[in-house]
């Protein structure tokens, strides 16, 4: 009886649901074919739900949390660097390298700038903060204040030290830096001497990692039930404290709504030409993982993975969406710091001029480069805008609760901007694939074959089977043999876009960045770029017109 009397029943009623939660949703996935997308929002629903029933005692599914987290973190530095080096060998030029690099970081800068002068248009007229008294907490405010860094130190820390300590640190620019000279390296080398065994090494490297992560991003609604659940027992532990803070909380939730939806909304809509609506169904996964776990690094398997479902490059989205996790991240490191910054302003009393919030903009975007996308990110961003502009780093302590709550948009908002991004910077280079979108747009979220086009104007949906090996910078597999136009479709017959033919009645187009193929209407919304994971698994024989 002693060793039974140190069970908490509550902890065991708490795994028990748990366990039948997770049940459910295998049902769903298995039985009723739900899409990963609604599986992933009805999941934190779900775990939502657990914690309001439990009264927030959750606790002991932190365990459960920790893992999924650790796993998938575990998996971040290699997945960025392998990534980068093959997509910048398979693309192989290096003026298309620096347009994507360029453009890549322009944008990200654009959406945070973006979101920082939103915050203050609204922030300033509303007067927030105004008659509220913030506690002056030294003591706390020197924990804060130690863990920001000079201008200097932050700029030395964008360069790689060490590649292993960058690697096992998670540190994201680092990795991209020596990733990408390396991948220059092959590329230069290559055009004096035969690289493809380096080049066939990092391929193949990558497509074993994206298998992992495929593994662990399976994972995703399981680790949403639990995820949703603490953060919602953290939440309501914290509200009655938040009252007085009211106004903060609720301004925070919903211009970083307006920032992750309607400003990114507009942009894919105008700039990048995708519709919005497509676009997010698409992504909705990472962003409700970001949500729960406020953690763009956590989540940046599953945005890369997604963001081959509405047509992205593979090359694009494994550069942009990195640098994503640690430049611009207008939740964080836009909203958070602009709306702490007038709050304490107003509670102080202090007379800000226009030429002051102009340099608390530009003191707000130049502090969102390098930001770490990990939990707790926006309040030690606010504390090095603070610090900057001589606002009192004491005042933040009672928006610490805050922050934490406005963490779970914020890192939306961060993941929804980094994504938007990609697919700009994708359309912007010619690495959009238009056959994808449009199967995205009708329901289908996977890579279509190419149709062939008869002279009477008919469609002949051309089957596949599954292929051995990606296509990329290794080529077409072994058992894969190219052959001219397949027999019984005609010369007359060609394909809508560039591909080729292999064996009678197989064809595959090879557009930009990804393979286009047929996949079976019972399989998962699962993305297959070229340059990233491969071809999917459930590639199988099209069914009959």
């Amino acid at each position: 009886m002693g060793a039974l009397s140190n069970i908490d029943p509550t902890a065991v009623a708490v795994w028990a649901s748990a366990v039948v939660l997770f049940a459910l949703i295998a049902v769903l996935r298995a039985v009723f074919k739900l899409n990963f997308s609604l599986l992933t929002v009805l999941a934190l629903g779900l775990g939502i739900a657990l914690s309001l029933v439990f009264d927030g005692q959750v606790d002991s599914l932190n365990l459960l949390g920790n893992i999924y987290i650790n796993l998938i973190t575990a998996l971040v530095a290699p997945l960025i660097f392998v990534s980068i080096i093959s997509s910048i060998t398979y693309v192989g030029s290096l003026k298309k390298l620096r347009s994507i690099g360029l453009r890549s970081v322009g944008w990200l800068l654009l959406t945070n700038l973006i979101a920082i002068v939103m915050t203050l248009g609204v922030a300033i007229p509303l007067h927030i903060g105004s008659g509220v008294k913030l506690v002056d907490d030294k003591s706390t405010a020197g924990f804060l204040t130690s863990q920001t860094a000079p201008l200097d130190q932050v700029i030395l820390n964008f360069f790689p030290k060490n590649i292993v300590g960058d690697l096992s640190g998670n540190r994201v620019v680092p990795i991209i830096i020596t990733a990408t000279v390396l991948a220059i390296a092959i590329v230069s080398v290559g055009r004096q001497k035969d690289v493809s065994v380096v080049k066939r090494f990092f391929e193949q490297t990558k497509d074993v990692i994206y298998k992992a992560v495929g593994y662990v991003v399976e994972l995703t609604p399981y680790a949403v039930v639990v995820l949703g659940a603490t953060s919602t027992a953290a939440t309501t532990s914290k509200a009655d404290a938040l009252l007085a803070l009211l106004s903060i909380l609720v301004l925070g939730f919903v211009l970083n709504i307006i920032q992750a939806f309607v400003v990114n909304g507009l942009l894919l809509k105008f700039v990048a030409h995708v519709p919005p609506l497509t676009f997010f169904k698409a992504v909705l996964p990472a962003q409700t993982t970001a949500f729960a776990t406020q953690s763009s690094v956590a989540t940046l398997p599953l945005s890369i993975r997604q963001l081959g479902t509405v047509g992205v490059g593979a090359d694009v989205a494994n550069f942009t969406t990195p640098i994503g996790t640690t430049i611009g991240m207008p939740g964080c490191a836009g909203v958070w710091p602009m709306l702490s910054a007038v709050f304490t302003i107003n509670a102080l009393g202090l007379g800000y001029s226009p030429a002051s919030y102009v340099a608390l903009a530009v003191i707000g975007l130049l502090s969102s480069i390098g930001t770490a996308g990990v939990p707790g990110t926006a309040i030690v961003t606010a504390t090095t805008v603070f610090t900057a502009v001589g606002l009192p780093v004491q005042l933040l302590v009672p928006l610490v609760p805050v922050s934490n709550i406005v963490g779970m948009p914020s890192t939306m908002a961060n993941v929804s901007a980094a994504v938007t991004c990609a697919a700009i910077v994708s359309r912007q280079t010619g690495e959009f694939d238009e056959g994808v979108l449009d199967s995205a747009r009708a329901g289908r979220h996977r890579h279509r074959a190419g149709v062939v086009v008869s002279p009477a104007g008919g469609a002949v949906a051309a089957p596949v089977v599954p292929v051995a090996a990606p296509l990329g910078a290794v080529g077409v597999a072994a058992s894969v043999v190219a052959s001219p136009v397949a027999a019984g479709v005609g010369a007359a017959h060609k394909p809508v876009q560039p591909g080729f033919a292999v064996t009678p009645g197989l064809s595959l187009t090879l557009h930009q960045s990804m393979l286009r193929v047929q996949a079976d209407d019972d399989a998962d919304d699962a993305p297959v770029p070229v340059g990233a994971c491969g071809i999917s698994a459930h590639a199988a024989t099209a069914k009959a017109a």
